[in-house]
């Protein structure tokens, strides 16, 4: 990466208002792969929430070869921005088994959206390790969600974690 200019440009049209403007911003960093992580974790720290989120969307799609920016994405689940703890929850799947020690440390944290968006990730990454604490935050959810997405997303991880738990 000799030059992170047109990078960072790149970076910063992902919080474009023209989708498709940010969409290939998207598809170009993607293409990039490996190399293109440095610039994403830095930009993670201070861009608008809008930006990062897509970072954190780009960090997925880039997928198992992004994996050691676990740690930086799992910490986005502490965050106040819906869109970005769920799409930092998304990513972690996506990243993979790497993910599962930082989701493990958020499964005790105080902040209870952290907690959630910590067992829906787990729960599909490894059910098994989905622990009653993390089914009762689960459960709550379901049943007192704060948005028609988190309802869904309660149910679709505690029919993951009954799933393992059927299965011979």
């Amino acid at each position: 990466m000799s030059d992170l200019k047109p990078l960072n440009a790149q970076i910063l049209k992902l919080g474009s208002p023209d989708a498709t403007e940010a969409m290939g911003a998207l598809q170009i960093l993607k293409n990039q792969g490996e190399q293109v992580i440095p610039a994403l974790l830095e930009q993670l720290k201070s861009a608008d929430d809008s930006i990062r989120t897509m970072i954190v969307v780009v960090l997925g799609e880039i997928g198992h070869k992004a994996a050691g920016s676990n740690e930086q994405v799992a910490a986005l689940l502490l965050e106040n921005n819906e869109q970005l703890r769920m799409a930092a929850a998304l990513t972690l799947t996506r990243l993979g088994m790497e993910s599962i020690l930082p989701l493990q440390k958020l499964l005790q944290a105080d902040n209870r959206k952290a907690r959630f968006w910590a067992a829906w990730a787990m729960s599909f990454l490894d059910p098994g390790q989905v622990d009653d604490s993390a089914i009762e935050c689960l459960k709550q959810h379901r049943e007192q969600p704060d948005s028609p997405i988190e309802a869904f997303a309660a149910e679709e991880a505690l029919a993951k974690v009954l799933a393992r738990k059927i299965q011979p």
